[in-house]
């Protein structure tokens, strides 16, 4: 009887697993880069009744697929001065494409144009993730 090494019986047991049942995750750097993040405006002047005061709606996401593959979801976090908001989009996402995602907060008063994006999760047409 011969015995096999430990990785050639990895090896096989991996071998007859269908690719759906391996979840592999991705490291490193977001295979998704934000572009942009761009706070909206939502109204000035007289619209809430105060003079000068300009509102807030949110902020909009400008996302590139940097990654050779394609992309089904990606999940983005807006933070505009302590306002914070995650959300998902569904979508075909081809590599070297670009994309907008809109997160609408509650209004609130403008201070600067200060916002700050990243994204969190990618989900790959293959079913791979990252991170």
């Amino acid at each position: 009887m011969k015995i096999l090494p430990i990785s050639a019986i990895l090896l096989l047991a991996m071998s007859s697993m269908s690719s759906s049942a391996l979840a592999v995750t991705m490291g490193g750097p977001a295979p998704v880069a934000v572009t942009g993040c761009t706070v909206m405006m939502a109204g000035s002047g007289n619209v809430v009744g105060i003079p000068g005061v300009t509102l807030t709606n949110g902020v909009t996401v400008t996302l590139k697929n940097t990654s050779d593959k394609v992309v089904k979801s990606v999940t983005v976090t807006g933070n505009y001065h302590g306002r914070h908001e995650t959300g998902s989009a569904d979508f075909t996402f081809k590599p070297g494409t670009s994309a907008e995602i809109t997160r609408h907060f509650g209004q609130s008063a403008y201070i600067d144009p200060d916002a700050t994006c990243s994204v969190t999760k990618v989900v790959f047409a293959d079913g791979t993730t990252w991170p």
